[in-house]
């Protein structure tokens, strides 16, 4: 605040060979700011409070000075709560002295009590698929829009091709909650479960960023709606979770590993449709080939055809994916408190990684055998028992 004599400043206002202009200039308050008050310190007996409260700092400090003069205590309690301390104060000074004078003063404007902050929203639920076979997973985002209801996006997500769909709507908040427990209920098969928002959107995220090396269409209006929820946090490293058992421990639960094609979520898990028609084609070579002499060893060469399907299927790249994939088993797992299955999923998943054996990986066995049961097959003849010995045993 400019130091202008508050008399001084009075003078000026008063006097009409004063430009308005060098007023502002002295003081650094608007022009239009200083014609206004020119104008009301004409009329100050009968000026309003409120108008004069509102003037600029320099301007209001020679008012108080003014409304002194004139007796004006109203005046003097509105600038009481000016937003310049030095109106204030002077203001408050003011009122003190016309209170000794006998003058009945008001009581200065008490500052407002700030509004109670608003209690944080509660925020609401995501849901999210185990992930499946293919690698791929729904989830469910979604967010409270002030005066509309709750936007839900549904997305589908591939570990392999990115963001596959999209689709987002605006639900009230009794047909979001029946939606929410719809899903729940009809996703029971598929595993859905609620998890973390962050994580949810983290999920969508880097699917997104996937279709830019996949060459994937991305879904009609995906990239404005991310844009819209902000940066997501990147995905942690699937493994850093699930830290090696004990050498006894590890073993068995690697052991184990074909009992996790018994969980409702696995059962659907096979190797590529492209890989298993290959497959198909040489078993139907096995099944009309003349040159095996009985069932027995046409059975004996299915299994060997399998057994070199299972090794030739994993190589790096698969090795690489179905690890990440039991990763995401396992974390999934012991979200819902079945740790036996998920230590199970985690082990398999590090022997994917670290090249061991197809043969020494139980889990791996059924993604091929699995697309081709195998019909009961008539059991071979017996061989004819001595003419010594008789064929039934006679009672003692």
């Amino acid at each position: 605040m400019p130091n202008v004599d508050p008399d001084r400043l009075l003078e000026l206002l008063r006097d009409p060979n004063v430009e308005s202009q060098e007023i502002a200039a002295a003081t650094g308050a608007p022009r239009e700011e200083v014609g206004r008050a020119a104008r009301l310190l004409l009329t100050l007996s009968r000026a309003k409070p409120e108008e004069i409260a509102t003037l600029p700092a320099p301007l209001a400090g020679a008012f108080a000075h003014a409304a002194l003069g004139a007796g004006r205590a109203d005046v003097l309690a509105a600038l009481a709560g000016h937003s310049a301390k030095e109106v204030a104060k002077e203001a408050k000074r003011g009122l003190h002295v016309l209170k000794t004078r006998g003058v009945a003063v008001p009581e200065p404007p008490r500052p407002a009590a700030p509004a109670p902050a608003a209690a944080p929203e509660t925020p609401l639920p995501a849901y999210a698929s185990a992930i499946d076979g293919n690698g791929e997973r729904a989830v469910w985002l979604s967010r409270a829009l002030p005066g509309k209801g709750v936007e839900i996006a549904q997305a589908v997500v591939s570990d392999e091709r990115g963001l596959i769909e999209l689709q987002v709507g605006v639900l009230g908040r009794k047909d979001w909650r029946a939606f929410a427990k719809d899903v729940l209920g009809r996703g029971a098969s598929m595993g859905v479960g609620e998890i973390d928002r962050g994580r949810a959107h983290a999920l969508v995220a880097a699917a997104r960023a996937r279709n830019e090396t996949t060459g994937q269409r991305v879904p009609d209006g995906a990239d404005l709606w991310l844009a819209q929820l902000g940066p997501a946090a990147p995905l942690p490293d699937p493994a850093s979770g699930f830290a090696p058992l004990p050498a006894d421990e590890e073993r068995e639960a690697l052991a184990a590993g074909a009992k996790l094609h018994d969980l409702p979520l696995l059962r659907g898990w096979l190797a590529d449709e492209a890989y298993l028609r290959g497959v198909a084609a040489k078993l139907d070579e096995v099944a009309v080939s003349p040159i095996y002499v009985d069932e027995q060893q046409r059975a004996e060469q299915e299994a060997r055809v399998l057994s070199n399907a299972v090794s030739a299927y994993l190589d790096a790249p698969r090795r690489a994916l179905l690890s990440t994939r039991l990763y995401a088993v396992a974390e999934h797992l012991r979200e819902r408190g079945d740790e036996a299955h998920a230590r199970i999923a985690a082990a398999t998943a590090r022997a994917l990684v670290a090249g061991v054996a197809a043969d020494a990986i139980p889990f791996a066995r059924p993604l091929v055998e699995k697309a081709f049961p195998v019909a009961p097959r008539p059991p071979a003849p017996s061989a004819p028992a001595p003419a010594s010995e008789p064929l039934i045993i006679p009672p003692r």
